[in-house]
């Protein structure tokens, strides 16, 4: 009897996108598996990076999921996309299992300047570079004001497994060690010696991809 194919979602980091290091390098992988790979892309054009909220990425997940039919999935989440997985599956279900990648568990996890946070309100709009645009943007303020309703984190809908550099300095990995502590028959936390975005450890992060996310574990 054959195995049903998986359907695996990658969802990439704030500033990145579907064709970052890790998308691409999972994309290769899973090649050899009976999976259905898919990278959204949360930011397809500037504009859309430039309204991006966290709300709305998780609605636009879903209709992804919906246009394209994928009933069950497992998601790797990268940093942002970590927070979005999250809230994805607490609000809407339908996951099997969740690989989190130095992930926010809530907005900010890094933390911002209280005077930084000031100016980006009244100006209205705060200039952040893009890596695939290769070009800053004007990003609005409408994301930190929705990023108020993510401010805890959610219960694990699934079986999670994080890998988060412990030395991480733009999402710093205690949140991670709280979370795992908090929900211990729910989440496993994998440290590596990394900063954040971890692509020196893919092969790693590949093992447990394949163990996890397949059930060869």
């Amino acid at each position: 009897m054959e195995r049903a194919v998986k359907k695996i979602l990658y969802l990439h980091g704030f500033a990145s996108s579907a064709q970052s290091t890790k998308a691409r390098y999972f994309g290769k992988k899973f090649k050899a598996f009976q999976v259905e790979f898919h990278a959204v892309d949360f930011n397809p054009t500037p504009r859309d990076f430039e309204y991006v909220t966290t709300t709305g990425l998780i609605n636009r997940l879903r209709q992804y999921v919906l246009d394209h039919h994928l009933g069950n999935i497992s998601i790797i989440g990268s940093s942002y996309g970590g927070l979005i997985a999250l809230h994805y599956a607490h609000c809407f279900g339908g996951v099997e299992k969740m690989l989190l990648l130095a992930p926010g568990l809530t907005w900010l996890s890094g933390g911002l300047a209280e005077e930084a946070l000031e100016q980006w309100k009244k100006a209205g709009a705060a200039p952040v570079f893009h890596y695939a645009f290769e070009q800053e943007i004007p990003v609005r303020y409408g994301l930190q004001a929705d990023g108020l309703c993510y401010l805890e984190p959610v219960p694990p809908a699934a079986p999670i497994t994080i890998i988060h550099g412990y030395n991480d300095k733009t999402v710093p990995i205690e949140p991670s060690r709280v979370y795992a502590t908090d929900f211990p028959d729910s989440v496993r936390l994998i440290e590596v010696d990394a900063d954040h975005d971890l692509n020196g450890h893919l092969e790693l992060i590949w093992e447990y991809a394949h163990s996890f996310l397949l059930g060869t574990e």
